[in-house]
């Protein structure tokens, strides 16, 4: 059948106007297909007739396949599919691309335009088994679940520009793309993929290219649940190209948006993953270059970038400035930020200066040396002569030793020979004696003087008898004057009394008691004794 690109015109109406389509783009032959007659007033066909006098607008051929067959390799044959023409394939390769260089470009516009419907066979599919076949605009639908690899490509430079795929109620396409190594610079530039309702076979993944050298995927988008991956390479793409593409993989697993093998290697820009949870959005071990291109785990936020952050990367700086603040890991050497100088919590206690340890080991260290021991420690013996080897324990202990001290008798009824204080370990000095009466008496006209008995000696008073404590009330004082060891101590019925104390009466080691004369009296009476000790270890109770 000879015939001129285009011998019944062309109308612009639904038909890609690709630079300027005349006989200078289009240079092989062109064929019309459709598989219904048109339903449009404007412009009219019959429904297509696979027959060699078919071919034309007005009278195309029924199916692509068979347009196919009547294509010339590299001759730069184009196939029109006109709007409302289904391509039905029911079964393996029942639509093969074997002619090499052919262009087929599906018109039409909605559920109207030209369209490949994969049906009856969960292996139907449409194989490119051909070099340099372009689909422009295709439209694809799954008419059965479980589709697996319908768009079969075999071949190299295949291209496919703004196409889309429909799976529908209950439909769920396992791979709608597979591609193998054979697959040598294939360019999938606008790719849409409409899931119908989900509730179909478990899906695996949308676009595969396995091992296949350059190959291009530009201005995809892929929402949907994918076991593997919304895109994956089974085998290690070459230099591949990923740029402009979205992705939403809601697998609750979560899975990753991309799952690519450790040796993918290519250049990928302006990526955008979103998984259902977690941070991985990518398969991290790959050799991949990512520009501008984000994942995000967690509804709502901008996400964050895809691939390692290099140091030299503004990202990276504020990352490594973050990391000055970062506790650093226990007992750390490596000597590299402030942090590390500082040290953390956990880090070990030192007391010997060493280049690698940090401020919060000597700290601890220190502290160490200063803690407390145990409740009443006897282990650090008082000293009172410095030393080398005494602690700051022994010392304070020496001081406290030799520190005035206070006694107080328990209260009992004034009795003659009562013994008010017990001395041990050595002599002290009496800087203040005084009783207090507690209790009012029965008015008795007893007198009271302090004796002092000591363990190696004679008992001898230290004071002259009062008067009469007829009078004493509860607050009545007697104290010890001091001035000498017959002066009477001196009773204050008010309370308020005088120390003269001119100078200062030694006792060694014994008893005080009180000497009681005069009519009895049953008032109640406790005693206090303000006394330095003049020798270590002197106790008075």
């Amino acid at each position: 059948m000879s015939m001129t690109p285009f011998p019944h015109g062309i109308s612009s109406r639904g038909v890609p106007i690709m630079g300027s389509v005349n006989e200078s783009v289009i240079v092989g032959n062109v064929f019309f297909v459709c598989s219904a007659a048109s339903a449009d007033s404007g412009e009219s066909w019959l429904a297509g007739t696979d027959s060699t006098s078919n071919g034309d607008k007005l009278n195309p051929f029924a199916t692509i396949d068979y347009a196919i067959g009547r294509c010339k390799a590299n001759n730069g044959d184009v196939v029109f599919a006109l709007p409302g023409h289904i391509e039905n394939v029911a079964s393996a390769g029942a639509l093969t691309f074997d002619i090499a260089g052919i262009t087929v470009v599906f018109l039409g516009n909605g559920n109207k335009k030209a369209t490949i419907n994969f049906k009856t066979s969960v292996n139907a599919d449409m194989n490119i088994e051909a070099a340099n076949v372009t689909l422009v605009t295709p439209r694809f639908a799954a008419g059965i679940d479980a589709l697996t690899g319908p768009i079969d490509v075999n071949a190299a430079d295949f291209k496919m520009f703004e196409s889309e795929w429909y799976d529908s109620t209950g439909i769920d396409t396992t791979d709608c793309i597979v591609a193998d190594a054979n697959a040598t610079r294939i360019t999938i530039d606008g790719w849409k993929y409409f899931v119908g309702d989900g509730l179909g076979t478990q899906k695996q993944s949308n676009i595969q290219v396995a091992a296949a050298t350059k190959p291009v995927l530009r201005n995809i988008d892929i929402v949907g649940d994918f076991a593997t991956g919304n895109i994956e390479n089974g085998t290690a793409w070459i230099n591949a190209f990923l740029e402009n593409i979205i992705i939403n993989n809601t697998n609750a697993s979560p899975t990753v948006g991309i799952l690519l093998q450790a040796t993918s290697t290519g250049t990928a820009a302006n990526v955008k993953v979103r998984v259902a949870s977690g941070t991985t959005y990518v398969t991290a071990n790959n050799d991949m270059q990512w520009f501008e291109s984000f994942g995000t785990g967690t509804d709502a936020t901008a996400g964050e970038k895809i691939g390692t952050i290099l140091s030299g990367d503004i990202e990276g700086k504020l990352d490594i400035v973050d990391g000055y603040f970062d506790a650093p890991t226990a007992d750390a050497t490596t000597d590299t930020t402030i942090r590390d100088a500082i040290g953390r919590k956990t880090d070990a206690a030192v007391t010997v200066v060493a280049a690698t340890k940090t401020l919060m080991a000597y700290l601890k260290g220190a502290i160490n040396w200063l803690t407390v021991g145990t409740a009443d420690a006897t282990t650090d013996a008082s000293v009172y002569v410095p030393g080398t080897t005494k602690s700051l324990s022994a010392y304070a202990k020496g001081i406290a030793n030799l520190q005035e001290r206070v006694a107080v008798s328990t209260t009992a009824a004034l009795a003659n020979g009562t013994t008010i204080f017990t001395i041990t370990g050595g002599p002290i000095r009496i800087e203040a004696l005084f009783g207090l009466c507690m209790t009012t008496g029965d008015g008795g006209a007893a007198t009271l003087q302090y004796s002092a008995d000591p363990t190696e000696g004679a008992a001898g008073t230290i004071s002259g008898a009062t008067g009469s404590l007829a009078t004493a009330v509860a607050g009545s004082t007697v104290t010890l004057a001091g001035t000498a060891m017959a002066t009477a101590a001196l009773f204050s019925v008010t309370g308020p009394n005088l120390i003269a104390n001119p100078g200062t009466i030694i006792v060694p080691a014994g008893i005080i008691t009180t000497v009681v004369g005069g009519a009895a009296s049953t008032a109640t009476w406790a005693f206090y004794l303000r006394y330095k000790p003049l020798a270590v270890g002197v106790t008075v109770s």
